[in-house]
């Protein structure tokens, strides 16, 4: 068995430009597909274990970066050249974080310029929980949309890991355009979201194609649309429940001073 694995890892380490420590944990995941090595525990509890998703969290700055710069050109088409096309999920871990930190700073800023006399502005974290459970059902359910879709009309080349990693990439874009709609513009906060809702789809769909450029256009269209309506109602959501004032009475991101306050600011004046 270890000749086999042996050859394995010298047939994959060149060509997917696998670290040592890629490499070790890909021998130790290897071992334990082998049935006479599996324990009960390790034959239906393996995805449940960190030893199992160490190796997607290792991986090199630059490596991160590249993909990062690749993400921010629509038409690249060429993100899963990088890196030899390992999946891994560091980085959309870290961008996912990242932007829910910027949409809640953003959400503050919007709150803070659209203040009216009598108005009193308070920090309001409580909106973080509910954006971080957004931000992670989108991230977990969205890929797995994608990776049906493909599933079901390509040959089944990417993983669900696959679009995991692209789908996580994608959303870097969000990052810099979060904080630019906190201008308090609804014409400009719907073009920045028609930018990222175009980039975001031409990135995805770009990167798609090398699973469709061998299918029927009916097909192709198919998977178009499908990115296309998924990213649409995501935009949707973005800018009617996070960049606007039109839910923040309702989610309590505006306070108004009572009559008692107003009162007591009136008889301390005078």
């Amino acid at each position: 068995m270890l000749d086999n694995l042996n050859q394995d890892v010298s047939i994959l380490q060149p060509s997917l430009q696998m670290t040592d420590s890629q490499v070790q944990n890909r021998i130790r995941q290897m071992k334990m597909e082998d049935p006479d090595e599996q324990t009960c525990y390790q034959k239906f509890c393996n995805l449940f274990t960190i030893e199992y998703y160490r190796e997607y969290f290792d991986v090199t700055t630059e490596l991160v970066i590249a993909k990062v710069v690749n993400a921010f050109n629509p038409f690249s088409g060429t993100f899963f050249d990088i890196g030899g096309g390992i999946p891994e999920l560091y980085g959309p871990f870290w961008i996912l974080n990242t932007l829910i930190f910027t949409i809640a700073l953003s959400v503050n800023i919007i709150k803070y310029m659209q203040l009216k006399p009598g108005e009193h502005f308070e920090y309001q974290f409580e909106i973080v929980p509910f954006l971080a459970i957004f931000m992670y059902l989108k991230t977990l359910i969205v890929p797995m949309i994608y990776r049906v879709a493909l599933k079901c009309v390509s040959q089944d080349r990417l993983t669900l890991l696959h679009c995991f990693t692209i789908y996580g990439y994608s959303a870097v874009v969000m990052i810099p355009i979060s904080l630019l709609n906190s201008i308090p513009n609804p014409a400009i906060q719907w073009m920045l979201l028609v930018y990222v809702l175009f980039a975001q789809t031409s990135f995805l769909t770009s990167n798609f194609n090398q699973e469709l450029k061998y299918l029927p256009k009916e097909k192709k269209y198919m998977i178009v649309g499908l990115v296309a309506v998924v990213q649409i109602t995501i935009m949707i959501l973005y800018k009617f429940y996070f960049f606007s004032s039109f839910n923040y009475q309702q989610l309590g991101l505006v306070k108004k001073r009572t009559n008692t306050h107003i009162l007591q600011h009136i008889l301390g004046a005078n």
